[in-house]
């Protein structure tokens, strides 16, 4: 699913910050980009990363600004040699001239970068870091509960479109063995050959058998509870056995669509469809 989450701590006075953003994937695919002084803590981000989620295409940021870059602290004992020099300079030179002290912080390398200890900023890397994937997971929860909700709506009113032809079944099978039988009639109409009732039933009650949907009704309604159970559970498998489950469910449908020769089934086939294909959308924002 996807996601955003993003946390912050303090490294040496600088803020730290992580963001992360997924996207749908089948499988984990991690991309971490970091400050160059930070390089070689990036394998933090992407271990805490593997251990707290289990797919998607996940791209991570890592956002600091170092005090080496950001500022510099005085060398006492460069500045104290270089104001020496000056003075010993304005003594050859121009002993009637004042040195002015601000003179020292024009002479390179008497300011250094403050140094950095890499202790902190890792613990401040893996605090914001565990914040980011927090704030994600809720993200993604949120999201995740969104579209269980629409699935659930959805897989009611697949089973009210089931319970209606569970309930017109009968009436099927009956239009179907008079269809039959008023068909043979016809055809035997005019002709010298006999027709043996006993036979004639006989042959209907097989038709009829044959478009009888009362298995496929039965494993659809399986599926659907097992649908819903999945719903209901937890794990880093959940998107894809609720893709397989559509894919049976679809079975069945086809199976009742060509086997009842019935208009107002097929018409309940053909919404079914309609409302598995857009279940079937919602699972692939999980998978």
């Amino acid at each position: 699913m996807t996601g955003f989450g993003a946390g912050e701590s303090t490294a040496h006075g600088q803020p730290l910050r992580v963001e992360l953003r997924a996207v749908n994937h089948r499988h984990l695919d991690l991309r971490v980009r970091a400050p160059s002084e930070l390089s070689d803590l990036a394998g933090i981000v992407e271990e805490m990363l593997r251990a707290r989620c289990g797919r998607g295409r996940i791209e991570a940021q890592v956002l600091w600004r170092s005090p080496g870059t950001s500022g510099s602290e005085l060398d006492f004992e460069r500045a104290r040699r270089a104001y020496q020099q000056l003075v010993q300079l304005r003594d050859e030179l121009a002993p009637a001239q004042e040195v002015p002290f601000a003179a020292v912080f024009e002479v390179p390398g008497v300011f250094v970068s403050k140094p950095w200890q890499r202790d902190d900023v890792e613990q401040a890397l893996r605090s914001a870091t565990e914040l980011a994937v927090e704030a994600l997971a809720a993200m993604r929860a949120r999201e995740g509960e969104a579209l269980a909700t629409d699935m659930r709506a959805r897989l009611a009113l697949v089973r009210q479109s089931a319970a209606s032809i569970e309930q017109h079944r009968p009436g099927m099978l009956e239009s179907a063995q008079k269809r039959l039988i008023k068909r043979v009639e016809k055809l035997l109409e005019g002709t010298a050959v006999g027709l043996d009732p006993a036979r004639l039933v006989q042959e209907a009650a097989w038709f009829a058998e044959k478009s009888d949907v009362a298995e496929e009704l039965t494993r659809l309604a399986s599926h659907l509870d097992e649908f819903e159970r999945t719903l209901d559970s937890h794990g880093e498998s959940v998107g894809r056995k609720l893709d397989f489950v559509v894919q049976e469910i679809g079975r069945e449908l086809n199976t009742i669509g060509s086997k009842a020769n019935d208009a107002e089934i097929s018409r309940h086939v053909v919404e079914l469809k309609a409302e598995l294909e857009r279940i079937r959308e919602q699972v692939q924002n999980i998978l």
